[in-house]
């Protein structure tokens, strides 16, 4: 066997090492634990404790530790390796990566084992032999202490898990990241951290703060952790377009052009939502809202988006806040640009979009896929809705595009997504915004005037 695959004796000897190691430690031989899990051991616990719990005398117990460590010694010694050296995952992508000189976890071949990984710039991908990756970009140091626990000490880092890796953790001095199947972020820097849900849920539990207590967060939420442990809503997080690397922290004149997204929700502990804003990443395909990945911007015909759209900045709202009536948004711009929103024609529009906007006369549309799993089962049989791959398929709603020509960087603000026309009680989605450079083409039959904003060009819905 060894012969076959050396690297899986290697990761069978670890395990039967840690956990002999550990249910000695414990003086719970006899009882199985998962691998994963650590066994509680309190300080100060010796022979005598271990006795009157009525457990094995220790002898016994340091008998059986011996006998599993012998196995695993014998072990090593088929796949002539050391115990430092057991593998349990692999760089597989790197890029512009200058490794500390603290690096112990990694090879030469880019086998990952036990240890620290520590890095002053560049990017790379951490893949676990169970399947989790782990994206790290830009200066960070994190410590592999198994398969399904990093430390990461300081830098940001993207997970993305598979069902049979749940319970993969990321912990931090400020909060721990538990994962219940999906695909989160997390940066640490100094006193702050912040921890964004892009898809599935987490648990995440502050390590300071006793009365944040543990929070399960889902598809869309956010929270910063403050240098005390409380936990707060983080509103805004930009990401490139292939969704390398987000950020937290994007306000400047010489960033994307979509600086800053903010509301008027406010940061109650309930409220966690956030908006993401893609960098050069509208197309067709784009999902649209943070909190529902099959919802999705499309060209009405196989010719696509049209093309003054394409690459466009574009900021993925959240689609439950279109019931919200007094709902406000704020964007602020890092640059002149020309403005966007896509409105939901089963609705009139609404007062503000008329009165800041034109209507191009420019319609694309939303394909509107299953909506997510938490919707009451009574609900359940209405779920019809499939997502298509391409442009100009299963568009199940349109939306007309309004311009704004916004020639300077005063903030902007957005109002609610309307009301329902009449008694009939339409449906009705939440608005899409995006942002092109101020001198980029403009939509077909317009010309790039001065003009911010005219009632002028509002279709009758």
């Amino acid at each position: 066997m060894s012969a076959a695959d050396p690297s899986l004796i290697a990761s069978v000897v670890e395990e039967i090492t840690t956990d002999a190691l550990l249910r000695w430690r414990s003086g719970n031989i006899a009882a199985g634990r998962p691998l994963s899990e650590p066994v509680p051991v309190r300080p100060g616990r010796g022979r005598s404790a271990i006795k009157r719990a009525g457990r094995k005398p220790l002898w016994a117990g340091m008998l059986a530790a011996a006998a599993l460590i012998t196995v695993g010694v014998g072990a090593w010694l088929l796949t002539d390796s050391a115990p430092g050296e057991l593998l349990v995952a692999d760089i597989i992508d790197q890029e512009g990566v200058r490794w500390g000189d603290d690096t112990t976890a990694l090879s030469d071949d880019d086998a990952v084992g036990l240890g620290r990984l520590s890095s002053s710039g560049g990017e790379y991908t951490l893949q676990f032999r169970d399947g989790s990756t782990v994206r790290v970009v830009g200066r960070a140091s994190l410590e592999i202490k198994s398969k399904m626990l990093v430390r990461l000490d300081h830098g940001r880092a993207t997970a993305q898990v598979p069902p049979n890796s749940i319970g993969f953790t990321i912990e931090s001095s400020l909060i721990d990241v538990v994962d219940l199947g999906t695909e989160f972020g997390i940066s640490v820097d100094g006193d702050h951290a912040d921890v964004v849900v892009f898809d599935g849920e987490v648990d995440v539990k502050s390590n300071l703060d006793q009365a944040s207590g543990q929070r399960r967060l889902t598809q869309g939420n956010a929270v910063k952790v403050a240098r005390d442990g409380a936990m707060g809503r983080l509103v805004d997080v930009g990401r490139d377009v292939d969704g390398r690397w987000w950020t937290g922290n994007r306000l400047g004149a010489d960033g994307p052009l979509i600086a800053r997204v903010t509301d008027n929700i406010g940061g109650s502990s309930e409220v966690y939502a956030f908006y993401q804003t893609t960098y050069q990443g509208l197309s067709d395909d784009a999902v649209a809202y943070t909190d529902n990945p099959n919802h999705q911007w499309n060209g009405l015909t196989p010719d696509g988006l049209p093309g003054f759209l394409r690459g466009a900045d574009y900021v993925r709202t959240f689609n439950h806040y279109r019931y919200l009536l007094e709902f406000q948004m704020k964007i602020e711009l890092s640059a002149p640009a020309n403005l966007f929103v896509f409105a939901d024609n089963r609705i009139p529009p609404p007062e503000w979009l008329v009165e800041q906007f034109r209507d191009t006369g420019i319609d694309i549309g939303l394909d509107e896929g299953p909506w997510l799993d938490n919707i009451p089962e009574e609900y359940r049989k209405f779920d019809v809705n499939t997502t298509a791959v391409g442009a100009g398929q299963s568009v199940d709603n349109t939306f007309s595009v309004w311009r704004r020509r916004c020639t300077d960087t005063t903030p902007i603000t957005l109002g609610s997504a309307g009301l329902w026309s009449g008694d009939e009680g339409h449906g009705r989605a939440m608005y899409g915004v995006a942002a092109t450079p101020l001198d980029a083409p403009a939509p077909d039959g317009e010309q790039n005037s001065p003009v911010t904003g005219s009632s002028s060009g509002a279709r009758q819905k």
